[in-house]
């Protein structure tokens, strides 16, 4: 058998482990783009602090609160939606940038509030700024790691937006009195510098993601990323060694035409060409009509209700908690003790989200069917917020990589944006329901959760097939690319000019 015929299944998933290994280039990457998720956890605390003090500072109604908290979600579900239409066309990278330093400015238009209205198209902009920033981090990471690391990385950003969330309280424990009164300008404009610096720093050091190049035709340029990836993690030292497997590059006898550093074989290319062609053979870039094909038509629907569920009562959570503990005269202290219920479910994905039996789907499935239980039972008491958060963590923790990795590369970030979208929907009611809930009773809005948890039991248990370990862009439950007649005379005809230029 020849080399060609050797490599004639190679996929990207495959170059990219065999070749690329995980490296340098993987955990800058990785570290530049977890502080985007940081900022996220950050501001999300942040907005949910400055709501108690504006009513009690502007002396705002209700629904002037419920109008504030909505706008911002409504600029979250716009943005998100956007971000999928704009980064599966013109990439990742300038996606990632401009929309930190936009991020950047929008933060400062905070300082320039000083009624309700302006409020309005403050928290509007930087809603949707946040929206479209969130599918950015996720698309890319996924798609320059190996699939043995990929969960783990998936998680690892997620972790940093509960890390902002600490990081968002030391801003309000310098800024803020108490939940009713304090600096908020000067906490809002501190807390802008990391969307600055990411902003700066993913210009200077990170490169195109090369899915994207390779699934909007650019074969070569694709693979030069990929030269430039091993080039960069070749001779792996210390930590990065140990925790990762290192593969040392080897120069090609016969690199392909445009080769940068000579890595990648003229026959390594020809079976990515073809794979790329199988696998993008049919698919338009960032429209909504893929997400509907008969592939994706049950899963879309099913993560769009999982997505909504969540968001509500994720967000719904963070809305609420300051009214209850503001009610109680409680510290900045016990609301950080609820959200530290993030951490552990951290720890406990990072070890089970690649072993099968676990995985995505059923870690998802038995984490809302436990936060069913949590929420219900906070209801009668204060102590199960921690268990509730651990739960909910958890669920999020592997929708990350279920969402990302589901969808394929032309549509990923619409996917995962469109997503996000319809579970920024669910965050955005959220006041309407669970504020007037609150009023009436002040624990109530916590059985509004529970009935939101069982809906996303059962649209997890049926969600078709679990992703991990399989390839990212795949066509069935099996994790093979299906074939037709097309794809069979294409791979003879490249077998044919391949033999023809051998002679």
């Amino acid at each position: 058998m020849n080399l060609y015929q050797e490599n004639a299944k190679l996929s990207l998933d495959q170059l990219i482990e065999k070749r690329c290994g995980t490296g340098r280039y993987q955990i800058l990457a990785l570290s530049i783009l977890v502080f985007i998720d940081l900022n996220d956890g950050c501001e999300l605390i942040l907005m949910s602090f400055l709501m108690p003090i504006l009513k009690s500072e502007w002396q705002l109604t209700s629904l002037q609160i419920q109008v504030l908290t909505s706008i911002f979600y409504l600029g979250m579900v716009l943005g998100s939606l956007l971000t999928g239409f704009i980064a599966d066309r013109k990439g990742r990278l300038k996606c990632i940038y401009i929309s930190c330093i936009i991020q950047f400015f929008m933060a400062n238009s905070f300082l320039v509030c000083t009624n309700f209205y302006h409020m309005i198209f403050a928290r509007l902009g930087y809603g949707f700024v946040y929206g479209f920033s969130i599918p950015l981090t996720t698309t890319m990471i996924s798609e320059i790691t190996a699939p043995d690391v990929r969960g783990r990385f998936l998680i690892i950003i997620n972790f940093f937006v509960s890390v902002g969330k600490i990081y968002a309280f030391l801003l309000a424990f310098l800024c803020l009195e108490n939940f009713n009164q304090g600096n908020w300008r000067l906490m809002m404009m501190l807390s802008s510098i990391t969307s600055l610096i990411v902003g700066i720093l993913s210009m200077i050091f990170l490169m195109e993601s090369p899915r994207y190049l390779m699934a909007s035709g650019q074969v070569v340029n694709g693979l030069n990323v990929i030269e430039d990836i091993i080039h960069k993690n070749q001779n792996n030292t210390g930590i990065i060694s140990k925790l990762f497997k290192s593969v040392q590059p080897e120069i090609s006898s016969d690199p392909f035409k445009g080769s940068k550093y000579g890595y990648i074989s003229a026959k390594e290319r020809i079976a990515i060409e073809k794979w790329v062609t199988k696998v993008f053979r049919s698919e338009q870039r960032g429209t909504m009509k893929e997400l509907f094909n008969k592939n994706n038509k049950s899963t879309t629907i099913r993560l769009w209700i999982i997505w909504f569920c969540i968001n509500f009562m994720y967000f719904g959570q963070l809305l609420i908690l300051p009214f209850i503990l503001g009610s109680k005269k409680k510290t900045f202290v016990d609301y950080l003790t609820t959200v530290l219920g993030e951490i552990p479910s951290i720890i406990l994905s990072l070890l089970i989200v690649e072993i099968p039996f676990f995985g995505r789907k059923n870690t998802m499935t038995i984490s809302f069917f436990c936060a069913t239980i949590m929420h219900i039972w906070s209801y009668y008491a204060s102590w199960p917020y921690f268990f509730a958060r651990f739960f909910m963590k958890e669920c999020w923790a592997m929708l990350y990589p279920y969402s990302t990795e589901i969808f394929h590369t032309s549509n990923r970030t619409l996917g995962f944006g469109s997503s996000c979208a319809v579970g920024r929907i669910g965050a955005a009611i959220s006041p309407y329901i669970l504020i007037p809930l609150f009023e009436q009773e002040a624990h109530l809005p916590f059985l509004a959760f529970a009935i939101s948890s069982i809906i996303s039991v059962i649209s997890t248990c049926t969600l078709p097939y679990d992703t991990v370990g399989k390839s990212l862009d795949f066509q069935n439950s099996d994790g093979e690319v299906e074939s037709n007649k097309e794809d069979e005379i294409k791979e003879i005809m490249m077998v044919l000019i391949e033999k023809k230029n051998q002679n």
